[in-house]
């Protein structure tokens, strides 16, 4: 018996017996009657372990498959990443000393100037959703059609004959994620917004 076969990794529950044969040594069942000793010839793989057949075309739509939601993702470049990021950081400068004295002065006087005429202040405006908010939306969004195609992907993986009506109804709305994903990954860049009457999103038109 040599070192390589000596180090071989045994299956669970076998031995190596001084003859160099691997057995599972006997033993006794639940009832007391004896369990006798199983040879396991070289070689052999449990079934368990054995990989499962899959037909030349199912692999090849599988490769297929992971390929194309690859080439969607790899859209978003790491130039347009780093631009959103840009965008989300906002910005707010800290007014100085003079320029508050200059804002307490003004809204002084427009509150005596008020009080004089006998008016009423008016009411402060507020302003809508502001930008972050839409661009926030828009990753979130376009994250969830992301996940939608990897699941749409997998599911062109397996046998047609294999899928239900409403994961074929998924599987036929793939064209129409893509180029959702398409126009808001435009839009996020930055695009010019034009109103689709088609489309259940906003058609996009890069401005050169």
């Amino acid at each position: 018996m040599n070192v390589a076969d000596a180090n071989e990794l045994l299956p669970t529950g076998a031995i190596r017996s001084a003859d160099g044969e691997v057995v599972v040594p006997a033993s006794r069942r639940a009832d007391g009657s004896l369990r006798k000793p199983i040879r396991i010839r070289k070689g052999y793989v449990p079934q368990e372990e054995v990989p499962k057949y899959k037909p030349v075309g199912q692999r090849r739509r599988e490769q297929e498959a992971k390929a194309a939601v690859d080439a969607t993702v790899d859209e978003l470049s790491m130039d347009t990443l780093s631009l959103m990021e840009k965008r989300e950081e906002a910005v707010v400068l800290r007014p100085r000393s003079s320029d508050k004295r200059l804002y307490k002065e003004r809204g002084q006087s427009q509150e005596q100037l008020t009080k004089e005429k006998g008016g009423v202040t008016p009411p402060v405006e507020t302003s809508g959703p502001s930008a972050g908010d839409d661009h926030q939306q828009l990753k979130r969004q376009l994250t969830r059609i992301n996940q939608q195609l990897k699941e749409i992907a997998k599911l062109e993986g397996a046998e047609r004959g294999a899928l239900s009506r409403q994961e074929k109804q998924k599987v036929e709305k793939k064209v129409q994620l893509q180029q959702q994903s398409k126009e808001i990954s435009a839009e996020l860049n930055g695009a010019t917004v034009t109103t689709s009457t088609t489309g259940p999103r906003p058609k996009i038109s890069i401005s050169l």
